[in-house]
């Protein structure tokens, strides 16, 4: 894709879907704003990124058998 600025016209989407849309967009500008190009070598950008940046959680909530199967 290079450098250049692509322009998608999602005016014919319905609201909700222009809607998520937008959050999604939203979400990768955030997620991808503080990564650099060498967080991006593809030997090492999966499991390196992983672990240099853990998934935080406030609680573990642990489930019991019964509750992960309930329906």
């Amino acid at each position: 894709m290079g450098n250049s600025k692509i322009i998608i016209n999602i005016s014919d989407l319905p609201e909700y879907a222009r809607a998520e849309l937008l959050d999604f967009y939203e979400f990768l500008r955030a997620k991808h704003k503080t990564c650099s190009k060498k967080d991006f070598d593809q030997k090492s950008f999966p499991l390196s990124r992983f672990v240099s940046y853990p998934i935080k959680v406030d609680k573990i909530k642990r489930f019991s058998r019964d509750e992960l199967h309930e329906r």
